[in-house]
């Protein structure tokens, strides 16, 4: 659950956390990347916004966790991309 954030208006707090969770929850490779960039974007905006209402520390930390969430997906993707069997389970071997 996100921390509750006064500064900036609650129509404009779903922008970024929708898109990040769009982007955490993500099951097709497809469109990982997409869901990626566009969660790293609605941060940043609202990031801008939230400097002009002093946001708290909390609002802060929360979104700094999301960008190296995000960070850390991305690095995974780009992994599996040049190791396409990264990832995937084993399988079994057949039995004769």
């Amino acid at each position: 659950m996100c921390p509750r954030y006064d500064s900036v208006s609650a129509d404009q707090r779903p922008d970024w956390q929708e898109a990040y969770r769009a982007a955490l929850l993500e099951i097709d490779p497809a469109k990982l990347r997409e869901r990626i960039e566009q969660a790293d974007k609605a941060i940043h905006d609202y990031i801008d916004l939230a400097r002009q209402d002093n946001s708290s520390g909390a609002e802060r930390q929360a979104l700094a966790d999301a960008l190296a969430n995000l960070r850390v997906l991305r690095r995974e993707v780009n992994l599996k991309a040049n190791d396409p069997g990264r990832g995937e389970p084993d399988a079994p071997a057949a039995e004769h």
